[in-house]
Formats: structure tokens, C-alpha cells, sequence
């Protein structure tokens, strides 16, 4: 019965991040294929909400340090300029061109990349690898169009609809796959590149339709910004990689009342975690913390763990004293000093923790006072030993 509980909750959670994507689509398709004829001024329309969305959703990306939500609305910008830069060079021959095809081909490999590489919020330098490579692409794309190549191959003569055979299978199998790269990994930036590529396609394959091709790259770039909106409403509250709810959380549940007038908390860090992570890297460290986690949840069912830092957990107590939480939390650090975490057959650790038990006061300011007080008397215990669970 337990397993079912924790699939059926993967599921609802899973459905959840899919409902405002496929509505937003749905809205679109009913659209499209509801209306007999358009005017040159809703095309227009459709064209100036494009680049306007595009702008915005740049900034926003920006701001918060989302590379991938960045480098995806690059690469749907730069995939409208290339196509309509096409249709002029070519006319209505446009669908004939090797540019045309060969890029077509490429949209959704850059997509599928980018989801793969760019996995979270940090800015890194390799990521401007990414750029050098579009635009190396976009160069090439160049060169063929300087030279007036056309695409004489069978396979970029035959097309369903806008499409060339290669690239229609090619996106098919880069949608498959992120499809199921959600459904193994849950997370929400798969399946916003997913609806993205669909909508791109889409796009494409109707793309001797002026009004199709601006709306459905419209629709691109609405995904793109609606659903990067959402994961840093998402992200706010709960730490997609760990699954578990975040410090900013911790303060709502205080602020909302969700949590009983009397809790105590201990903030807890695991020693030498820098160390772990320099030694193993930024993913088995992860890993690490997330068996760490399990391990907590194992030995105190009814504790409430929140993530503080990349080395640090809050947990919460409910209706009990310095005293009581002392205890339990004891027996939390003594189970983990004799828990083995195991990597692989070449890597066993066992690690320690430190931590501090503080009880929530009448006279605390906010949520973050008694964390504070806890995380201040930990430190200075901390000069001097670790493996310890002390007092505040």
C-alpha cells in the first residue's frame, strides 16, 4: 500500500507541472484550427507579441539566472529570423533550401542539448560552449546560402508538410525523449522544453502559413516564459533536486500558522561537506545528500526537513521542548554516524553531523530568529569539536 501511496503522489505531482503547459497549448490549437481566414494585421499582431514576449522573457531569465530559459529563447529567436530570412532569399522556395533543411533538422538537437546540459540555475562557464556552437551552426547555415546551394537530396525534396523526412523523424524521437526524460526525472524545465519542441514543430510543419508560423512560435515563447515563471515560483518553496521544501518554506508554514505555536528546530550541517563534494563532484554530493536525507526520514518519521544550505538542513519538531527535540535529535545523529553510504563497490563513507537544538520563543521576532540562535551557538561549539549535537 505504501508504494502505490508514493506513485500515485508522483503521478499528481507529475500531472500538476503538465496542466498549465497543455492548456496554454490546447487555447492555441482550439485557435488555429477554428478560424477560416485571418487578415495581415492579426499576423502582424502575432509578429509583434513574438519579439515582445521574447524580450521579456530574456529579462526575466536574466534576472533570475536561468541559462537554459535564456539559451532557448536565443535559439527559438534565431530559428524565426533563419526561417524568414529563408522565405526572403527564396520566396516560396524557401522549403527547397539547404539552409532551410539543414536547420530545421537542428532546432530540436539544440533544444534536447540544452535541457541536458544546462540542469540548474548556476551559471557556468563551459555553458558558453552552447553559444559558440549556434553560432558556428548559423555560419554554416551562411555559407550555404552564399554559395546557392539547394538541398538536391531525395530525402530534403520529400516533405510532410513543412517538414523534410529527416527532420520530421528527428524531432519525433528529440520529443520521445524528452518525454520520457521527464517521466524518469520529473523536472519541471524537461517538460517545458517538451512542450516547447512540440510547438516548435508544429511551427515548422506549417511554417508556408504566415499566421501559423507566428502564432505557433508565439506559442513557443509563451510556454517558455509561462513555465519559467512558474518553476521560480516553484523552486522558491521546495528544492526540486532533493524534493524537499526549502527554507523560504519553513518561514511561510511559521508565517501561515501551518506549524503549532510550539516547535523547536534543529539547524543541522554535515562536516566536511565541502570537502565531499570537491573529492566526488557536484552530483555525487547531491547524491550523497539525498541518501542523507532518506536516513532522516527513516530514523524520525514525523520530523519536517527543510533545505538550508548546500551543507545545512532545518528540522522541525512539533510540540516539543529543547529537551524532547534533543533527544530526537540525538538519535538522529547517532544513527547517521553509523549509517555506510555507498556510492559503488569502490565507495563506502560514513559521515557525521553537527548540530543545534533551539525551541521557538514568544519573544522571536520571525521564523529565522530561532535558526539564527541555534545556527550561532553551533558555530562556536564548532571551533572546538564536531560529530556533536549541543543546545541554544
Amino acid at each position: 500500500m505504501l508504494n502505490i501511496g508514493i506513485e500515485t503522489k508522483k503521478i499528481i505531482s507529475y500531472s500538476k507541472n503538465l496542466l498549465l503547459p497543455s492548456v496554454v497549448m490546447g487555447v492555441f490549437f482550439l485557435y488555429f484550427f477554428s478560424i477560416s481566414a485571418y487578415t495581415d494585421s492579426v499576423y502582424q499582431c502575432f509578429h509583434t507579441l513574438f519579439i515582445s514576449t521574447v524580450m521579456i522573457g530574456l529579462l526575466v531569465s536574466v534576472y533570475f539566472k536561468l541559462v537554459s530559459s535564456v539559451i532557448n529563447l536565443f535559439l527559438i529567436y534565431m530559428s524565426y529570423i533563419i526561417i524568414n530570412g529563408m522565405r526572403y532569399a527564396y520566396g516560396e522556395d524557401y522549403i527547397f533550401s539547404s539552409g532551410y533543411n539543414v536547420w530545421t533538422i537542428l532546432v530540436l538537437p539544440n533544444l534536447f542539448l540544452i535541457n541536458v546540459l544546462c540542469k540548474s540555475a548556476k551559471i557556468r562557464k563551459n555553458w558558453s560552449l552552447l553559444f559558440v556552437f549556434l553560432f558556428f551552426e548559423t555560419a554554416l547555415l551562411e555559407y550555404l546560402q552564399r554559395l546557392g546551394t539547394d538541398a538536391d537530396s531525395v530525402y530534403f525534396y520529400k516533405h510532410i508538410g513543412m517538414l523534410n523526412y529527416p527532420a520530421f523523424y528527428v524531432d519525433i524521437i528529440c520529443i520521445l525523449l524528452l518525454f520520457i526524460k521527464y517521466i524518469v526525472k520529473g523536472r519541471i524545465l524537461t517538460i517545458k522544453t517538451l512542450f516547447t519542441s512540440i510547438a516548435l514543430t508544429t511551427a515548422i510543419y506549417y511554417s508556408g502559413n504566415l499566421l501559423a508560423f507566428s502564432l505557433f512560435f508565439f506559442l513557443s515563447v509563451l510556454i517558455e516564459c509561462l513555465v519559467t515563471v512558474y518553476y521560480i515560483h516553484y523552486v522558491l518553496y521546495k528544492d526540486e533536486k532533493l524534493n524537499i521544501p526549502t527554507c523560504n518554506k519553513y518561514i511561510k508554514d511559521v508565517v501561515e500558522e501551518k506549524l503549532p505555536p510550539k516547535y523547536s528546530v534543529s539547524v543541522l550541517y554535515i562536516d566536511e561537506y565541502n570537502r565531499l563534494e570537491k573529492r566526488f563532484g557536484e552530483r555525487k554530493a547531491l547524491l550523497l545528500k539525498k541518501m542523507f536525507v532518506k536516513s532522516i526520514q527513516k530514523t524520525n518519521k514525523d520530523v519536517l526537513i527543510y533545505n538550508y544550505q548546500s551543507d545545512a538542513l532545518i528540522l522541525v519538531f512539533a510540540n516539543i521542548n529543547t529537551k524532547a527535540c534533543f533527544e530526537k535529535a540525538e538519535e538522529i545523529r547517532r544513527a547517521i554516524a553509523t549509517s555506510i553510504f555507498i556510492f559503488n563497490e569502490g565507495n563506502h563513507l560514513q559521515i557525521t553531523i553537527s548540530q543545534c537544538v533551539s525551541e521557538a520563543r514568544r519573544s522571536d521576532a520571525d521564523a529565522m530568529t530561532v535558526v539564527l540562535r541555534a545556527e550561532k551557538n553551533l558555530q562556536k561549539a564548532c571551533k572546538f569539536t564536531r560529530n556533536i549535537t549541543v543546545k541554544a
